[in-house]
């Protein structure tokens, strides 16, 4: 890591390079297996996480060259980065609506399988979770 950049570039560069290298395998593999079987699915399912591997990777690493070239112009004297994030940034409180999330969307996703009787109590927590969320944020410090 360089001395003038900040971990959370670092993780992003970092991140981004794991996206690229895993769309690099998808890559290989999706030549591979076009070569070697006749079926379309898993051709097509390859190269569609390859070239989402290659979006998601070139979007990181443009945001951690974005926010570095903002820094490099923001601050020449080189401040921290605690300085930056003490009044700008909001954080929410931990919580159990995101977990209600989750769960209301599993029966819901559950209820394309096995009828509407399982997605109706899904669509009620995650409207009582988005509604429980949006109040906890909003009444904050």
């Amino acid at each position: 890591m360089k001395e003038d950049e900040d971990p959370e570039r670092a993780g992003m560069r970092v991140e981004a390079r794991m996206y690229l290298v895993i769309a690099g395998f998808l890559a290989v593999a999706f030549a591979i297996y076009l070569l070697a079987s006749y079926e379309w699915a898993g051709v097509v399912l390859l190269l569609v996480g390859a070239v989402m591997g290659v979006f998601m990777g070139g979007y990181l690493e443009r945001q951690a060259r974005l926010r570095t070239d903002a820094a490099v112009a923001e601050r020449p004297g080189g401040a921290g980065l605690e300085e930056e994030l003490e009044g700008g940034e909001y954080l929410p409180h931990a919580s159990v609506w995101p977990f209600g999330l989750g769960v209301g969307a599993l029966f819901m996703a559950n209820g394309l399988a096995l009828g509407l009787w399982a997605v109706l109590p899904g669509a009620a927590l995650m409207a009582g979770s988005v509604w429980g969320f949006a109040r906890q944020s909003k009444h904050r410090d």
